[in-house]
């Protein structure tokens, strides 16, 4: 992901995303944000319909039975119907920013998330949001993002400081307790 700007000008989508699904990627991440990124919710739409293709191309060519990666969708997920909208574009992932939710709406999109079959990705940049992930209860989510961007900014910590503060603290030992020692966490 840039900190700023668009990819859609050097970019085609649906070409990167054959690429990607033929190389073998689990999963496909499109950054949705038309503000910020340029992106729309016809671009998780693109690339539901291209890894489809693509999967359906490459199981021809070999017996493997190759199946289409999830679609993971990036935005700054607020609301519900904006749940709605992506898993209805096809997205099969969400990624919500911990630090732009209250507790109640954390709970609250996640419930929906559940209901709808999306799976979540909770990104994190404290302890306290990591505090607020461990008030949900088990399976609310499906992996934690420990990132190192600083969402005030969207500037990125290159030291990688703040993501392994945050790897070594309690409020993690005390999330993976809760969760399980099972769910993965990614580093940003």
């Amino acid at each position: 992901e840039p900190t700023t700007g668009s990819l859609r000008k050097r970019y085609d989508l649906s070409k990167l995303v054959k690429l990607l699904t033929a190389a073998g990627a689990v999963a496909i991440s499109v950054n949705s944000d038309g503000v910020l990124f340029g992106g729309s919710m016809e671009d998780i739409t693109k690339a539901r319909e291209a890894s489809k293709s693509a999967a359906v191309a490459k199981s021809l060519d070999s017996d493997d039975g190759v199946v289409a990666p999830p679609v993971l969708a990036s935005d700054l997920l607020l609301y519900p119907y904006q749940l709605y909208k992506l898993r209805m574009a096809g997205a099969d992932a969400v990624t919500l920013v911990v630090g732009a939710l209250e507790s109640k709406d954390l709970l609250y999109l996640t419930k929906i998330a559940s209901t709808i079959q999306l799976q979540v990705l909770a990104s994190v940049t404290s302890e306290v949001q990591i505090e607020m992930l461990t008030k949900l209860g088990p399976g609310s989510i499906h992996a934690l993002v420990v990132s190192n961007r600083e969402l005030e900014t969207f500037d990125f910590d290159e030291s990688g400081e703040q993501a392994l503060s945050l790897l070594k603290s309690e409020a993690l030992q005390s999330f993976r307790e809760k969760h399980g020692s099972d769910l993965p966490i990614l580093v940003e």
